[in-house]
C-alpha cells in the first residue's frame, strides 16, 4: 500500500474549496482533494476504549461530514482518522495514515475497542490525530495537489483502470479525457450528461470489475506482520520496489495490472519486536532498500547503495492475476 499525505485545510477559499458547505455544528469535515475515490473511518475517546466508525466514502472533489457524535465545541479530545481508496485502481490500495494503531473491520463497522484487534476479529490500521481546531477539517491531498481540479482527475484516474485510454492525471478536462468518456458511456449504454458523482461511480464499477483478479495479491497466514516486495518487468526494464506492510490474516494487490506471463517476483521478511526475518527459497536477485524504494535493474546492487536478496517467481497467473500466500513456515532463515 502506498501511503499519501494529508494537510489540514486552514482556509479552504485558498484551496478552491470555498464552495463546499460547511459542516454542521459538532461535525468533523473530510475533504478529497485527490484522484481517488476514498473510505474513512473515524475514531475518539469514550468511556471504555475508543469508539470507532466506517466507512463514509467520499469521491474526489468532495466532502464528507464523520465523527458526527462529538461535540466538537464542547470536548478537547483529539480525533484519529484513517482513509485508503477503494481496489478499483491500478497500482493497489493507496492510504492516508499516521502512527496510532486502531482497529478497523473490512466492512462498514461501529466498535468500541482498545488496541487488542486481533481478539475481536478486527485489522489494525494506524490512524492520523487532529487536535485543536485542526480536528474540525482535513483535507486529503497527493504530491500533484490538484485542488479544485480534484473531481477530473478522478474521472481520468478511474478512466485508466477501466481500460481506457487517457494521457495523464492532471485534472484537466482534455480531448483525450472527453474522448475516453465518451467512449465509455457509449460502451456503457449511458446517455446524455450523467453528471459528474454518477460518472465517477459508474466508472469505479467498471474499473473494480476488470481489476478484481488482476495483478498479484499476496497474503498472510503467518504468526504476525510481514513486509513484502515485488520484481518485476515494466517494459523493457527490471524494477523491484516496496516495502507493503500487510498484518496476519489480510491480503494486499502488490501489482494491479494485469499479468500475462510469470515475469513476476515476490521477496517478504516477517517483522517481529527481534527484528526482521528473511523468506526462504528465493533464487532470482533483486535489489533491496530498508526503507520504501524503487530500484530499476536487478544487477550491481552494492554499487548502487542497495543490497540483493532472493526473489521468489510467482505461479503462472490465470485470468491476469496470481495469489501468493505465505505462512510461518515461509520465514526459517536468520533474524537481520
Amino acid at each position: 500500500m502506498m501511503r499519501l499525505p494529508v494537510r489540514i485545510a486552514a482556509c479552504l477559499a485558498l484551496l478552491g474549496l470555498a464552495a463546499f458547505a460547511a459542516p454542521r455544528a459538532g461535525a468533523a469535515e473530510i475533504c478529497n482533494e485527490t484522484s481517488y475515490v476514498t473510505h474513512i473511518a473515524a475514531a475518539w475517546a469514550v468511556e471504555g476504549g475508543v469508539a470507532i466508525e466506517g466507512w463514509t466514502r467520499v469521491r474526489p472533489g468532495e466532502c464528507a461530514e464523520v465523527a458526527q457524535e462529538v461535540d466538537l465545541d464542547a470536548s478537547t479530545q483529539p480525533l484519529f482518522f484513517y482513509a485508503k481508496s477503494t481496489t478499483a485502481y491500478l497500482g493497489g490500495v493507496r492510504e492516508w495514515r499516521g502512527t496510532v494503531p486502531l482497529c478497523v473491520d473490512e466492512t462498514d463497522f461501529q466498535v468500541v475497542a482498545n488496541t487488542r484487534c486481533a481478539a475481536l476479529g478486527l485489522a489494525s490500521r494506524d490512524f492520523f490525530m487532529r487536535e485543536g481546531d485542526a480536528r474540525e477539517r482535513t483535507v486529503l491531498v497527493e504530491p500533484s495537489e490538484f485542488g479544485r481540479r480534484a473531481q477530473v482527475a478522478g474521472i481520468q484516474r478511474l478512466l485508466q483502470s477501466a481500460g481506457y485510454a487517457v494521457t495523464g492525471i492532471d485534472g484537466y478536462d482534455g480531448r483525450s479525457t472527453r474522448r475516453a468518456v465518451a467512449r465509455f458511456q457509449s460502451e456503457a449504454g449511458i446517455s446524455g450528461n450523467p453528471g459528474d458523482a454518477a460518472l465517477i461511480d459508474a466508472l469505479e464499477a467498471r474499473a473494480l470489475e476488470r481489476n478484481a483478479g488482476s495483478g498479484l495479491i499476496v497474503c498472510n497466514e503467518a504468526d504476525g506482520d510481514i513486509a513484502t516486495a515485488i520484481g518485476h518487468r515494466a517494459g523493457e526494464i527490471w524494477q523491484s520496489r516496496g516495502w507493503w506492510r500487510i498484518h496476519a490474516g489480510e491480503c494486499a494487490r502488490l501489482l494491479a495490472s494485469r499479468l500475462e506471463t510469470d515475469n513476476a517476483f515476490v521477496y517478504a521478511e516477517r517483522v517481529s519486536g527481534q527484528g526482521r526475518r528473511p523468506m526462504s527459497g528465493g533464487n532470482e536477485r533483486f535489489c533491496l532498500a530498508p526503507a520504501r524504494f524503487v530500484s530499476e535493474g536487478r544487477t550491481e546492487c552494492a554499487e548502487r547503495g542497495y543490497t540483493a536478496a532472493g526473489f521468489r517467481r510467482v505461479p503462472q497467473p490465470e485470468n491476469g492475476g496470481v495469489r501468493v500466500t505465505l505462512t510461518e513456515a515461509d520465514f526459517q532463515g536468520l533474524r537481520q
